[in-house]
């Protein structure tokens, strides 16, 4: 079967990870894909979200690292993937992950597994990587570490 994990990765978090990897040992084929939205300003450049989501998941034979500006079930669609897969940290994120799971269900027919990451995981966001980095805080327990050399070798 395959599976779906979208997300801006900006950037691919260890909370992001955790669940890639539960995701890479429960199905046969894992997209990580970023998408993009043009009413978005991100931190970092598609092409550095790409590159620092192939180091983070390099060790994972069966994910394939892609990106697209388009839908999730348009994406689907093309690739013929079966499933969405998507973590949350806590209660708060889950009526948005659910109105998200809804909408594609009734869009595109396809269901969306939610996950709740692990516990250790629970803080840690994109968000507070960025903050870290613009503060030049420690991004160690936070970022994968593949990822840290990456952006501390573009700085």
């Amino acid at each position: 079967m395959k599976v779906i994990l979208p997300g801006s990765y900006d950037p691919v978090t260890l909370g992001h990870l955790e669940i890639i990897k539960r995701a890479s040992r429960e199905y046969d084929e894992v997209y990580a894909v970023i998408f993009t939205n043009p009413n978005k300003k991100y931190s970092f450049s598609l092409d550095d979200r790409v590159r620092m989501l192939i180091l983070a998941t390099d060790s994972l034979d069966n994910v394939m690292v892609s990106y697209s500006d388009g839908l999730v079930i348009d994406y689907m669609r093309e690739h013929e993937i079966d499933k969405i897969v998507k973590g949350y940290r806590t209660e708060a994120d889950l009526p948005w992950e659910r109105e998200q799971s809804e909408w594609n269900k009734e869009n595109g027919g396809y269901e969306t597994e939610l996950w709740k990451c692990d516990t250790a995981y629970e803080n840690i966001s994109s968000t507070l990587a960025r903050d870290t980095i613009k503060s030049g805080g420690d991004l160690s327990g936070i970022l994968p570490s593949e990822v840290i050399k990456y952006i501390n070798d573009r700085t």
